[in-house]
């Protein structure tokens, strides 16, 4: 018993030092106003660029996506306000641009439908996702954020293209599949071995993503 109450004190320290990492990483990670409005702004400028109309998207959801997070989880260090836009237009369409150009000839896949895709297809996490108010979580699990059970149970993907098609935003039979490509189970054949040569890049290039944000710790 003795025992147990001179180890008590140290689990405690632990466990607040653990909090306090998680803190500290957070702030260390966090960008600055002026680089998430600078991806905004770069966000949609390449989207008018390929021909589409951002004008309801940018009235709707602009302040939500400026400060939408990657992900809900800070083990890795990528959950912050912001964290979205920094990935999605620095580490996942980069890859996804690359993986097209390694590709035979005959193989590639139109650049600026790709580019348009990769911009698209995680929309939805900038409504899907919002800071948690769970302590508990936020100290013992990292879970910075949550996913807003209030909202419809469907995968990102498909939230996503459910809000191109509200901003008015149009989309190709082979972008929607592309679109929602992550949103279909590896055990699912008919996605696994028979999607297109886009939706396989959208893929490749998340995995590639997670690869390396997971492994910056």
């Amino acid at each position: 018993m003795g025992r147990l109450k001179n180890t008590f004190p140290f689990f405690v320290f632990l466990t607040f030092f653990s909090y306090l990492c998680n803190i500290i990483l957070t702030i260390f990670i966090m960008i600055t106003q002026e680089i998430k409005e600078k991806n905004l702004k770069l966000f949609f400028g390449k989207l008018s660029k390929l021909g589409v109309n951002t004008s309801v998207l940018e009235e709707k959801y602009g302040e939500k996506l400026l400060n939408a997070t990657f992900t809900n989880s800070n083990e890795y260090g990528n959950a912050y306000d912001g964290s979205f836009l920094e990935i999605l237009l620095k580490v996942l369409t980069p890859y996804a641009v690359r993986i097209n150009e390694l590709l035979p000839n005959d193989k590639t896949v139109d650049k600026d439908t790709l580019v348009k895709v990769c911009l698209l297809h995680q929309i939805a996490k900038a409504v899907r996702i919002v800071p948690n108010d769970n302590q508990w979580e936020i100290e013992k699990r990292g879970l910075i954020y949550k996913y807003d059970s209030a909202l419809p149970s469907i995968r990102t993907g498909l939230h996503s293209l459910s809000m191109c098609m509200e901003c008015g935003i149009e989309l190709t039979t082979d972008e929607i599949e592309a679109l929602t490509i992550n949103d279909r189970d590896l055990s699912d054949d008919q996605a696994r071995w028979h999607a297109s040569i886009m939706a396989t890049i959208v893929r490749q290039a998340n995995e590639l993503t997670y690869v390396q944000i997971n492994n910056k710790k």
